[in-house]
């Protein structure tokens, strides 16, 4: 296996970093996503129909966070 340059592995870790910068701003939307359905869900006066959507959503939008933290615990990322 041969070895990174200094550029390659400065590179690397910038691409990294960006993933990474990515994968935060999406968890952040997916956060906030969550927020405003709690309080839809919430909300007696919508439709009971509504507030079934609205909880639907932020079950899906929960698994999706579960699969990102397993992911992160598999990679060594820690909270």
């Amino acid at each position: 296996m041969q070895e990174l340059t200094p550029l390659e592995e400065a590179v690397l870790n910038a691409q990294d970093f960006s993933a990474g910068m990515a994968l935060s701003a999406m968890v952040q939307k997916l956060i906030d996503r969550s927020d405003e359905l709690r309080n839809l869900v919430n909300d007696r006066s919508l439709e009971r129909s509504e507030r079934t959507a609205a909880l639907k959503e932020r079950r899906d939008i929960n698994l999706q966070l579960n699969i990102v933290a397993s992911a992160n615990e598999l990679s060594g990322i820690g909270a």
